[in-house]
């Protein structure tokens, strides 16, 4: 009989040689040439050239005048994003389980990533009928509640790239620019974004902004549903307490970054 215990994790092994180039790259005070690097690793020199092309490539790493190599900022900025998102989270989870049990729809706390909204936390609703949205997925800007709303307020930077891939996702999304522009008025006039049908065309959602100890919008909160139960009648009923579950999460975050 063969035994359930299981074995040991296979790691893949170009993917391990990357992640130690950058852990030495990274504790290094300064920067580390080819030869040097693959004696330190005791790899092959003509391996780590391959791998730091990939890695300077994706920005990882910058190559010096001098021909060595350090790490770039983005590990910085990543480390960053994984504090800041996973404070966010925490700092959300009383209003977001609040506005869950008011709206008995899906809700949802979203970020910008690029030209995506990414779901980095999700209330699921006991509705045998729901929005399917996973932890970690991602949408386009322009087509959903959380989304409009982190595009609104970041638009005067992203409206030109965004224009050049506006795609159809359902026969609701909006793909003319005039009535974009005239959307991200409202929402930045109205602190208030509804999705009916512009992605899904069975979906539907209303979201509001997260703002910091400044004054910027940091993220989204949304109430997402089947447009069967969450119509414009139901969206206009939630609407308020969106806006209070937004100013309390952006309340509570603007105290603890003043500490």
């Amino acid at each position: 009989m063969r035994s359930k215990t299981a074995g040991p994790t296979r790691i893949d092994t170009t993917l391990s040689k990357g992640l130690q180039i950058l852990e030495v790259l990274a504790a290094s005070p300064s920067s580390i040439g080819i030869t040097q690097l693959a004696m330190q690793l005791e790899l092959n020199k003509s391996n780590v050239h391959r791998l730091i092309q990939t890695l300077s490539a994706m920005n990882y790493v910058t190559q010096e005048p001098d021909r060595t190599y350090r790490a770039s900022l983005k590990l910085w900025k990543l480390g960053n994003m994984v504090l800041e998102h996973g404070s966010l989270i925490h700092l959300a989870s009383r209003a977001m389980h609040k506005l869950a049990g008011e709206a008995g729809e899906d809700v949802l706390l979203t970020v910008l990533d690029g030209l995506q909204a990414l779901y980095i936390d999700k209330i699921d609703s006991e509705q045998p009928v729901r929005a399917y949205t996973k932890r970690g997925g991602t949408a386009p800007l322009y087509c959903v509640a959380t989304g409009k709303v982190l595009l609104a307020f970041n638009y005067d930077a992203l409206r030109d790239v965004v224009a050049e891939k506006i795609l159809a996702h359902s026969p609701r999304t909006i793909t003319n620019l005039k009535n974009l522009d005239q959307e991200m008025e409202r929402i930045r006039s109205n602190d208030i974004a509804l999705n009916l049908g512009e992605y899904r065309a069975d979906v539907g959602g209303i979201a509001a902004p997260i703002r910091d100890s400044i004054g910027r919008v940091v993220a989204a909160i949304g109430v997402s549903g089947p447009l069967s139960r969450l119509t414009r009648q139901r969206m206009k009923e939630l609407k308020p307490a969106v806006i209070e579950a937004a100013e309390t999460i952006s309340k509570t975050l603007a105290k603890e970054q003043q500490v």
